[in-house]
């Protein structure tokens, strides 16, 4: 079974009333959580409400617990350039916004960035390569107004959740 496709069953047994939520910290009441394990790989999906086929996503994660590559360089390389084509279907292209093999990252973001007046919103997804190679997908706001930008909770049904997260999954697998 494929990790898209757990997340799916998952998603439908929380819509039916199902406890399957991961505890969060006592702090932490507005933001849910759902993990799915398919061996090596694990997705936690981060999220604010939800109703019977979409919620509001915060943050998707993805990580393989295949071990770190040998060269992290040469993974995070293509492993991004795989990201940017498995997730085309997003609405803003995805391109590797930085690199660096010494500290085992890359940055994917949305180029270009959906614009509304000065406004930007945009797609982030970060890999890493470490021991449990991952990939995290987010979208973000940011304006000049704000002093930081913030994360913006993007309505998702399941079936794209499951389609990031199989894609992302693919791209990290090689």
């Amino acid at each position: 079974m494929s990790i898209g496709k757990q997340i799916t069953e998952r998603l439908q047994q929380l819509a039916s009333g199902k406890s399957v939520l991961a505890e969060l910290p006592a702090n932490d009441v507005t933001h849910k959580r759902l993990v799915a394990l398919e061996e090596p790989l694990q997705a936690t999906i981060e999220f604010s409400d939800h109703d019977r086929y979409s919620l509001t996503l915060r943050a998707l994660t993805v990580s393989a617990g295949d071990g770190a590559p040998d060269d992290a360089r040469a993974y995070l390389s293509a492993t991004a350039a795989e990201v940017a084509r498995r997730l085309s279907f997003l609405e803003e292209p995805l391109a590797v916004w930085e690199l660096d093999g010494g500290e085992r990252t890359a940055q994917l973001r949305s180029s270009p960035p959906l614009r509304e007046s000065d406004a930007v919103a945009y797609w982030e997804v970060t890999l890493w390569a470490g021991d449990e190679p991952g990939a995290r997908a987010v979208r973000y706001h940011w304006s000049p107004s704000m002093a930081e930008r913030e994360v913006l909770v993007y309505p998702a049904t399941f079936a794209l959740i499951a389609r990031m997260a199989d894609g992302l999954a693919a791209a990290l697998r090689g």
